[in-house]
């Protein structure tokens, strides 16, 4: 019998999680490209270890489709990826089947332009990659720490054009700058970060010269700088797009009608504006903890087309119906111009209760109030009449919808204007490491009465498009589960070690005990336990991160025929009623690192593999057998 050893170092009742893999299991770094146009085949290669032949690369989505070409060793697999002509634009999640179990899920993003690729050297402006400045994806990397990739091209006086450039949203982990250079050499435009919390530069000018212009891409030089190990890929956008960067109300309930105001720029030619469902691969936001899990699975609900009521430059008001029936969590935000499609924030639909935000009675069910910090850099109040010993929780939603800039403080104040409770960040730090500046309160108040919350900028900033929604419900906080490693691959009479990590909302601090529920027919496992009073927070080095975790010891058969097994994982708290079942997440840094993008995944997979006959190989005897 053997016991893989998931790398996850615990110490008392905290633990310094770290990603979970077995050297012998198959490994993707890399697709390379991040990803291609719909309608069309792109030629890709998979960089990683024990990439052995015949495998196959499935997809979360029946428009993409893999024909598998030649094997480079191990640790390279070149075939190409076909998209549909109606394949939904975005990222897709992709897995690889090989002989010897299933690799670690990356993304393939589905573009509408036509893409060119990188082509070294191109260091320098004397070495410069020639292009048209055209609407276009520029797919290339930065392998190399020293890497800098320039691009040289004819611009127009007057003409506006866009530069998005996306990795770490997108499966790749870089982190850089773009700088806009004229003929000369000198800076015309620069940006490092796009807003306060995403890494991925992002540059909209307009030229004021006729002539030529260079596109200088670096690496980010600072002293924290990570380094993106074998996964430093990017996507370059080049367009004429427009920019949405808030709505609002920030979402709607489900039998409305709404009008959003979106604010953002180059709006007066949108011509068509929809939501469609946030699928598991949308999420470009830290997922915890209100988006673990929002949504996990596939379900293909029809996108909700808005009708344009008013449009300007920067500001555009769509009136969407909601049906009775739609999906109730986050949908995304697609606007169409002449110059293209563009996504950009999310909305909610809740069950949760519209108010008038004037003296809020919280209740079970919830209510919400869509608010803007504008006007005054004290923020917003509200009245809350609460009940005693009744447990609040108040949550703000706008960096997990993919607003920009506001970083919520929330301060909840009793009737004598004592300050009884606060929440600014979710975690500390930000972006794509392990920070979230969205706030949850949690607050059981000894006596009953009005108490005012406040609504604040941490800076005190505040505007038209500082957009928030406020979530008030009464109920004791809650937590989620991860597993790790995303996909455990267990030869037929072995036992392996599946981890499972424990993500607490603010003020949660009770016992957790977790198991497999009905775990197939030849599949058993130990349960697991969460001790109470858990530490969750940045590691000593700023980091890494702090995650509780406990083991359950998957036992396959010898019997067992090879092929996947869902597992359903399931907590429940010390004294509670409910479980909450785990989702396994897809990692995008590099393997034992926690300042990644995590994107859901749709359940906990076991690949089963058969023991090797004699006389067979492993690859026939691990892919023989159906799934589960």
């Amino acid at each position: 019998m053997t016991t893989r050893r998931l790398a996850l170092a615990a110490a008392a009742a905290t633990c310094i999680s770290i990603a979970a893999e077995d050297p012998a299991d198959p490994w993707i770094d890399r697709i390379e490209p991040l990803g291609g146009q719909r309608g069309a085949e792109t030629d890709v290669t998979l960089v990683g270890r024990n990439l052995a032949v015949p495998a196959v690369l499935e997809f979360d989505s029946p428009h993409l489709f893999w024909e598998t070409g030649a094997l480079h060793g191990e640790g390279s697999l070149r075939g190409r990826i076909r998209v549909s002509a109606d394949a939904p634009p975005g990222p897709h999640i992709a897995t690889l089947a090989t002989p010897s179990g299933r690799s670690n899920s990356r993304m393939f993003y589905v573009d509408e332009f036509p893409s060119t690729r990188e082509i070294e050297p191109n260091n320098t402006p004397e070495l410069a990659q020639a292009i048209k400045l055209e609407p276009q994806t520029l797919h290339g990397a930065m392998h190399e720490l020293p890497d800098i990739d320039v691009f040289a091209f004819e611009a127009v006086a007057g003409e506006r054009w866009t530069f998005d450039l996306r990795s770490l949203e997108y499966g790749g982990f870089l982190e850089n700058d773009m700088t806009l250079l004229d003929s000369d050499g000198r800076r015309v435009a620069f940006n490092d970060d796009r807003d306060d919390y995403l890494e991925t530069p992002f540059l909209e000018h307009v030229f004021e010269r006729t002539g030529t212009y260079f596109l200088k891409l670096d690496q980010y030089r600072g002293p924290q700088r990570v380094n993106c190990a074998r996964n430093c890929g990017y996507m370059l956008r080049i367009g004429q797009l427009p920019v949405v960067e808030a709505a609002f109300p920030l979402g709607a309930s489900p039998g409305s009608t709404v009008e959003i105001s979106l604010r953002g720029r180059a709006l007066a030619d949108v011509e068509s504006v929809w939501l469609s469902p946030v699928r598991r691969a949308e999420y470009y936001r830290l997922t915890f903890p209100f988006t673990v899990p929002v949504r996990t699975d596939h379900s293909a609900a029809s996108p909700i087309l808005g009708t344009i009521e008013q449009r300007g430059d920067r500001r555009l008001a769509v009136r969407f119906g909601i049906a009775g029936d739609a999906w109730r969590g986050l949908w995304r935000l697609w606007v169409r111009s002449p110059g293209g499609v563009a996504d950009s924030i999310s909305l909610e639909v809740s069950d949760m209760r519209a108010t008038d935000c004037r003296e809020i009675r919280p209740s079970p069910q919830g209510a919400v109030c869509d608010g803007v910090l504008e006007g005054s850099s004290a923020g917003r109040a509200y009245w809350l009449v609460l009940r005693a010993g009744q447990p609040l929780v108040a949550t703000t939603l706008s960096a997990q919808l993919g607003l920009p800039h506001l970083d919520t403080v929330l301060e909840l104040f009793d009737a004598e204007g004592n300050l009884v409770a606060e929440h600014d960040d979710l975690m500390t730090g930000q972006g794509t490491v392990i920070g979230n500046p969205d706030s949850m309160l949690h607050y059981k108040p000894e006596a009953g009465g009005r108490y005012r919350l406040l609504v604040r900028d941490r800076t005190g900033r505040s505007g038209p498009d500082m957009a928030y929604r406020l979530r008030i419900e009464e109920r004791e906080p809650g937590f989620a589960l991860l597993s790790d490693p995303e996909n455990l691959n267990v030869r037929a009479g072995a036992t392996e070690r599946l981890g499972i990590l424990l993500t607490p909302e603010p003020g949660f601090k009770q016992a957790v005990d977790a198991w497999i529920d009905n775990p197939p027919p030849g599949i058993s496992a130990t349960p697991g336990r969460f001790g109470p009073g858990r530490f969750f927070g940045p590691s000593g080095d700023g980091d890494n991160i702090v995650i509780p975790a406990t083991f359950l010891d998957v036992r396959v058969d010898a019997g067992l025929p090879a092929g996947d097994y869902p597992l359903r994982v399931l907590g429940r708290a010390a004294g509670g009623a409910d479980a909450v079942e785990a989702i396994s997440t897809l990692w995008i840094g590099p393997p034992r690192k926690r300042n990644d993008v995590r994107r859901p995944l749709p359940s906990i997979r076991l690949t089963v593999l058969a023991a090797a006959p004699a006389g067979a190989s492993t690859g026939e005897a691990a892919l023989s057998g159906g799934s589960r």
